[in-house]
């Protein structure tokens, strides 16, 4: 039961569900709980940050006339 809590909480925030919502999900009175079962790779972390700069990129530029 345990390594599909860890794979549920993994899973969610690479879907993007953000950590209070994941909290509240899984039930946990504390941010600190479910940060325990969240593991990301390395690989992980920058595609989080990659699609946070393409997010960023987007919303800079001038609207289409």
């Amino acid at each position: 039961m345990k390594h599909s809590r860890h794979t549920f909480g993994r899973d969610m925030v690479c879907a993007g569900v953000s950590l209070p919502a994941l909290q509240r999900l899984m039930g946990h009175a504390h941010i600190h709980t479910t940060l325990l079962y969240i593991h990301l790779a390395p690989q992980d972390v920058f595609a989080e940050y990659a699609r946070a700069v393409e997010q960023i990129a987007k919303l800079e530029q001038p609207p289409l006339q």
